[in-house]
């Protein structure tokens, strides 16, 4: 008797979940990505230099991208398997948060990290010409370097 009412709870559960569906990501548009190279390191390893430090426990894939983003164009809501460093080259990006939608806005010179699974964001250029950012991904290897996230906010 009990197992059948536990049952039946699990299945109005799952069937509410169902009908209310998942939120649908929103994808990018307006960005332009080009590959500029791909490889894995061969093991892992420990970067001590002025004070950065870099570590890997295991081989990691390292991907270099020269991303191209309209006026107006965005990743639409990402996030990334590990860190991902962003150089802007030309124009101006912003960075919006999933968690609480706070905007930074990067222009030419100037670079951000993305810290990894838990940092879902949304990057867009809100200005008028088009931006360029250079962005090198580390992730496990043979991993995606990015993976769609549903909406955070609605900056």
């Amino acid at each position: 008797m009990l197992a059948a009412a536990l049952a039946m709870i699990a299945l109005g559960v799952a069937a509410s979940v169902l009908a209310a569906g998942p939120a649908r990501a929103v994808p990018p548009a307006g960005v332009i990505t080009e590959i500029l190279g791909s490889g894995t390191t061969l093991a892992g390893f420990t970067i001590h230099a002025a004070g950065i430090n870099v570590e890997s426990k295991h081989a990691a894939g390292v991907t270099v991208a020269h991303l191209t983003f309209a006026p107006g164009g965005t990743t639409g809501w990402h996030a990334h398997p590990g860190p991902v460093l962003v150089i802007v080259t030309t124009g101006s990006v912003t960075k919006y948060s999933a968690q609480d939608c706070t905007a930074h806005t990067y222009t030419a010179g100037q670079a951000f990290v993305e810290h990894g699974p838990t940092d879902e964001n949304l990057v867009r250029n809100d200005g008028s010409v088009p931006a360029e950012t250079l962005v090198t991904f580390i992730t496990p290897p043979g991993a995606p370097i990015h993976h769609d996230s549903p909406p955070g906010c609605n900056p």
